[in-house]
């Protein structure tokens, strides 16, 4: 297993927060290109991504999570992965310890979601 060895300097730096239906890629790439230094995906529940199978898309040079309905639920790229927080909805602790193991390797950083108001969030 290969671990990202780089760490997250929070200090002085633009950041895209996460924000629902907007946290995805194009979005993600659009902010660095605009100067972002650490880039937030939106919130992904574990229960999506633990079905999700890990494949890297030669096509577009991409590595998509994507779930058994052939439905892409996270895509990532080179150019984001020592700046792109994979952040996660949670209610239970060893599926978020099986997302976090899933993504490791393809992001800079794992948030859990803990100051969301929706009612799975809070749980």
């Amino acid at each position: 297993m290969i671990l990202n060895s780089l760490s997250l300097c929070y200090h002085n730096k633009l950041i895209l927060a996460p924000m629902v239906r907007v946290g995805t890629l194009p979005m993600r790439l659009l902010a660095l290109d605009y100067g972002a230094d650490i880039v937030y995906c939106e919130e992904l529940i574990d229960l999506k991504m633990i079905q999700c199978k890990r494949v890297v898309n030669e096509v577009l040079s991409t590595v998509d999570f994507v779930a058994p309905d052939d439905r892409v639920v996270f895509r990532t790229c080179e150019r984001e992965q020592n700046r792109v927080v994979f952040q996660m909805g949670t209610s239970d602790a060893e599926r978020a310890l099986a997302v976090a193991r899933l993504v490791e390797n393809d992001v800079a950083g794992i948030d859990v979601n803990m100051g969301c108001p929706k009612q799975y969030s809070t749980k």
